[in-house]
């Protein structure tokens, strides 16, 4: 095991930063996300940042989904005050 004093200098340790992409994973493509959408989704936001939120919105729906199958109901109720 390296030790900081046994890495020799210039040659880091090469750590992947958060907002490099994968070699294997495509393009998101928010037509294919929505498909009941009227408008092109992909020419309103073109920022790869803004299609990455709106997939995790949809990933979060399907999980929530699913969860309340699991659960048995068949929406959240609303909260009382």
């Amino acid at each position: 095991m390296d030790t900081p004093e046994t890495i020799p200098k210039g040659e880091e340790p090469q750590i992947p930063s958060v907002g490099q992409k994968s070699p294997l994973e495509e393009p998101i493509t928010l037509n294919k996300l929505f498909p009941q959408a009227e408008k092109d989704l992909d020419a309103l936001f073109p920022e790869p940042s803004i299609k990455k939120l709106l997939k995790d919105v949809v990933r979060t729906r399907q999980k929530n989904e699913r969860f309340l199958k699991v659960i048995n109901l068949p929406e959240i109720p609303p909260e009382e005050d």
